[in-house]
């Protein structure tokens, strides 16, 4: 109650200060907020929730330009993972004038370790984990992840009323990142925004070349340090880009050739229906003797489910590799297929993983856009 009485102080004296102010003045209720529940240690949703309500009927009823004033409301803790939540909602507003605030930095791996080795680290049961950084963000993954996040957010947010102002962006160039890579993440980024009505970027820029910083334009001697980010950024604001919404297809199939942790290919698949499972191995030793396949997903109660596999589903190529070919129109898989393997790593050479599904969706072209966008970052 009191962190709310004087939040509600605080924003009562800055609208009454600025309320004749233009439309160019625009307010955002907080920034990487996040409220601990005590009682189960998860994010309070009701506690921002509140305050964000508060900060709107502060806002409209301290009239002038206030009451149609564009507002920025936070997100949880600026995440998109976390504001999804269906525990999350947007205010009311009566005049119906309001964008979401969120940062984008997937993947963290790339964007944000401050290391450029793996960093060991132990969490609060003393289990030792290990987080690899990623020096180049460049594969059909990372690129089907920045489209899926932002169908999310348009789906989300942009479908119903409330556009989405990512208010900072980057990667930490300092750290030993691919130039090239950086240069290809933000195009990437800043083309689907443009692309993507109702989603707006903003570069976050600390302007100071030192380690753990992310460094793009020295504002004392007004220069850009890289040329092509610079150039690219003037492109892309005069509309002149690649536009990403050009490679998008529809299709039944989705294939992965990035392989995932533990030697496994990982598809999420969401609610989507899967009806076969290919998987292209080369193979060197015999199936079942020397080597084995775990393949799982889970069913609609979160629970892992095992998918069977015989010798009747494999046949080799005329390439000799061998296609592991599974119906799985009966079984139930939510969220995700992964085929790791179980035995015999020295004999597979894994190639790729693609799934059928019963009806057909939209893709990214991935191999035709990252050629289109070559001339770009290199």
């Amino acid at each position: 109650m009191e962190v709310k009485e004087k939040y509600i102080n605080l924003w009562t004296q800055i609208a009454n200060e600025f309320k004749d102010y233009n439309e160019y003045l625009i307010f955002e209720s907080m920034n990487n907020v996040y409220f601990l529940d005590y009682d189960t240690y998860d994010f309070d949703y009701t506690a921002l929730i509140n305050l964000n309500q508060a900060f709107v009927d502060i806002i409209r009823n301290s009239g002038g330009n206030n009451i149609e004033r564009l507002l920025i409301i936070a997100g949880v803790n600026d995440d998109l993972e976390l504001t999804r939540s269906s525990k999350y909602k947007i205010p009311v507003d009566q005049s119906n004038k309001l964008a979401l605030s969120l940062h984008y930095f997937n993947p963290s791996e790339f964007t944000q370790f401050y290391y450029y080795e793996p960093h060991n680290w132990t969490n609060q049961e003393g289990i030792i984990l290990t987080d690899k950084p990623k020096l180049m963000w460049e594969n059909s993954l990372d690129y089907k992840n920045m489209f899926n996040d932002f169908e999310l957010m348009k789906r989300l947010f942009v479908n119903k009323g409330i556009p989405v102002i990512i208010s900072e962006v980057g990667v930490f160039t300092e750290e030993k990142r691919k130039i090239e890579s950086i240069r290809e993440y933000l195009y990437m980024l800043f083309s689907l925004s443009l692309d993507y009505e109702g989603i707006m970027c903003c570069l976050w820029d600390t302007s100071n070349k030192i380690f753990g910083n992310m460094n793009y334009y020295d504002r004392t001697n007004d220069l850009w340090y890289d040329e092509k980010i610079k150039n690219n950024f003037f492109e892309i604001s005069k509309g002149k880009h690649v536009h990403p919404k050009n490679f998008f297809i529809n299709t039944n199939f989705e294939s992965s050739d990035v392989i995932y942790y533990f030697n496994s290919f990982f598809i999420y698949t969401e609610n989507k229906k899967v009806l076969k499972i290919f998987i292209n191995v080369k193979l060197t030793g015999d199936l079942f003797e020397d080597i084995d396949f775990y393949i799982h997903t889970v069913n609609s109660d979160s629970y892992y489910v095992l998918i069977d596999y015989g010798k009747e589903n494999v046949k080799k190529q005329y390439d000799g590799t061998h296609i592991i070919s599974i119906d799985v129109s009966k079984m139930e898989c939510y969220n995700f297929i992964e085929a790791a393997i179980a035995k015999g790593m020295k004999y597979i050479t894994l190639n790729n993983m693609t799934l059928e599904y019963e009806k057909s969706f939209l893709f990214i072209d991935y191999k035709s856009l990252k050629n289109a966008i070559s001339n770009y970052i290199y």
